[in-house]
């Protein structure tokens, strides 16, 4: 029976070499013909790493645990897929292996084939490097020598502890992630002189700094990424838009082009070095649970999922949260928030909540005339303001910073928002 399961060809992995391969270079390939996987040990062997062995499937390459177990430990961890046996499927298996592994193994394409539009197909698909057939060792060796220069470079010291990280995250269009990533961010400045950033994540035409009424951005967040490698505090304060609010903004591109294509790993290592440089990070996601949205998520303390009391918006908000789950993300993290509730409502927050076998974290009243008015002039709602949507927010804030004096009865008052 263990026979006709997913095997890895010439199995070099056991347990004992599982430790002793874990902190260098791992190598495996998938549907890679017998020349290229010979060419991969030559390389690798030069290199003084462990070859994981050979996934001989597109579609079942997860079947070996013990295998992406060792890619997983490994300080760099790369995969080698051969796009000639079936393009369409060594693109589907590329994009679940960077969801799957969260961006944390390297994809190096190899192809008999090498029109651009083949190069950039298989880029986007999350592969880093691409290689042309017959693979040289010579060739390889320096693909890897870019790869595990690239990976040391992506270990900064942990020089300061990392602020909170909060990603906000819509279930659907519409649901008002954006409102509620600008005030969170808002009400953390002015109500607790915490110094905020909030990053505009959407890939192009994010609204983060519309909201604030900054439409002349000179840099936008993918930017900074591109430049991850020479990034240090001053560098920083070049690229953020400092907003009158003391409130820093990191935008996304206004424009649709593809300045926005960098590396995952590149990714999660600005997002932590935001949060060595302040003491909250407020995400802006955008849409979906993909590549992007799971490296973010790994990086964050907590994750808000936001929706509203409507049932097609509940039905989508179900299966997000099954879909984060069924990506190991810890259900601690998740954080539901309904917005724009009303208790004279449809639906109450108990049947919410049965509907989405989750409670709920977080209700924000609707406001949408206040709201508006907000956005089109630029000027969030304040926390002077004595509006329901103002206290809620408030209360949030004040969820996430520590009570200065945790022997009164303050956090019973503080956490009363909470469901």
């Amino acid at each position: 029976m263990r026979a006709q399961e997913d095997q890895v060809g010439e199995r070099e992995v056991s347990r004992e070499q599982l430790k002793e391969g874990a902190a260098g270079l791992c190598v495996a390939t998938l549907c890679a013909d017998q020349e290229t996987v010979e060419a991969v040990k030559q390389a690798v062997a030069r290199k003084h790493g462990s070859f994981a062995g050979e996934l001989p499937d597109y579609a079942r390459y997860e079947g070996d645990h013990l295998f992406w177990q060792k890619l997983q430990r490994a300080e760099v961890a790369v995969c080698v897929i051969d796009f000639d046996r079936d393009r369409a499927q060594a693109v589907a298996a590329a994009n679940s292996m960077q969801q799957t592994l969260h961006g944390r193994t390297t994809l190096i394409a190899v192809s008999a084939q090498a029109g651009p539009h083949l190069i950039l197909e298989a880029m986007r698909a999350g592969c880093s490097e691409y290689l042309t057939k017959p693979v040289v060792p010579d060739q390889l060796s320096e693909s890897l020598d870019r790869l595990r220069a690239r990976s040391s470079a992506r270990r900064p010291p942990p020089a300061k502890p990392l602020g909170r990280i909060l990603a906000l995250l819509g279930a659907r269009g519409g649901a008002g992630t954006t409102t509620l990533a600008v005030h969170l961010g808002c009400f953390l400045v002015r109500q607790y002189g915490k110094k905020t950033l909030i990053l505009d994540e959407h890939r192009r035409l994010g609204h983060v700094s519309l909201y604030l009424g900054e439409d002349q951005a000179n840099y936008h967040f993918y930017e900074l990424v591109r430049n991850i490698a020479r990034l240090d505090e001053a560098l920083l304060q070049g690229f953020v838009i400092h907003h009158d609010s003391c409130l820093d903004i990191l935008p996304s591109p206004d424009v649709f082009d593809d300045s926005a294509n960098v590396s995952l790993d590149d990714i999660q290592r600005a997002i932590r070095f935001l949060g060595e440089n302040y003491e909250f990070v407020v995400i802006d996601c955008p849409h979906g649970v993909h590549n992007l949205s799971l490296t973010t998520i790994d990086c964050c303390d907590e994750l808000y999922l936001i929706a509203t009391p409507d049932v097609p918006a509940l039905r989508d908000l179900s299966r997000y949260i099954d879909r984060l789950l069924q990506s190991n993300v810890p259900p601690a993290k998740i954080k539901v928030v309904i917005n724009r509730f009303s208790a004279e409502g449809a639906l109450s927050l108990e049947q919410i909540e049965k509907a989405i076998r989750q409670p709920i974290a977080i209700t924000i009243p609707n406001s949408s005339t206040d709201l508006i008015r907000a956005m089109n002039t630029g000027n969030p709602i304040l926390p002077e303001r004595k509006s329901e949507f103002a206290i809620q927010m408030s209360k949030w804030a004040a969820s996430l910073v520590p009570a200065p004096n945790p022997s009164v009865a303050e956090p019973k008052r503080r956490f009363s928002f909470w469901n």
